[in-house]
């Protein structure tokens, strides 16, 4: 199996990348290539803002059974501040960079194989400084919800996380009586993604 990961070396793409591993190696027979991309690596570099950048990296790596973006950039402002450069930021950051992967994603993923996109609870709820990410992450959610009817021979889902624990000490100001999730809970919500049988649906680790 061959699963190629975008925004690897960030705090949910890591534990992303390691949960798949741990419930292949529980689970599944032969081997796992798990290829962990992102902007700093030096074998498998990508920048997920480039349409060229995107597409010679699949181009390298060739024919995957699952793609996993982990990636988002977005800019935390109150709805009194912000200007629309603090939503195209985060439009460009998060929500066009994984649909610029997840298109060409389509001629790469095997029959039967998956596309995984990261969304958020920031949407779902209202918190400070957040009505940028929540529409990034609504528009994510909805495109996998009415795009998978129309890709009949593959799967595609996204992951809707909250804070996670390792980051809770620096923005669980901003959740105020969420709590944090684990590394481990939100890396299963990859995992049910890549290895269940689910589409068009929106996988929550909330804790």
């Amino acid at each position: 199996m061959k699963i190629l990961v975008f925004g690897a070396n960030g705090t949910i793409g890591r534990h992303a990348a390691t949960e798949l591993r741990r419930h292949h190696a529980e689970f599944c027979d032969g081997a796992l290539e798990v290829i962990e991309a992102h902007r700093t690596s030096a074998d498998f570099h990508v920048d997920a803002n480039d349409d060229s950048s995107v597409k010679a990296l699949f181009e390298r790596v060739g024919e995957v059974d699952a793609v996993v973006s982990a990636i988002g950039n977005a800019r935390w402002e109150s709805a009194d501040k912000a200007t629309l450069d603090t939503y195209l930021s985060t439009i460009q950051g998060k929500l066009i960079s994984q649909l610029r992967i997840a298109l060409e994603a389509r001629e790469c993923v095997r029959p039967n194989g998956s596309i995984t996109l990261t969304s958020g609870i920031v949407g779902n709820f209202a918190f400070p400084g957040g009505s940028a990410s929540s529409v990034v992450n609504q528009a994510l959610d909805a495109f996998v919800r009415t795009a998978s009817p129309e890709l009949p021979t593959l799967r595609i889902n996204s992951v809707s996380a909250t804070v996670i624990e390792e980051s809770a000490a620096a923005y669980g100001a901003t959740f105020p009586g969420f709590a944090p999730a684990s590394g481990a809970v939100i890396g299963r919500a990859f995992v049910r993604s890549v290895f269940g049988v689910e589409t068009g649906q929106t996988i929550t680790a909330w804790g």
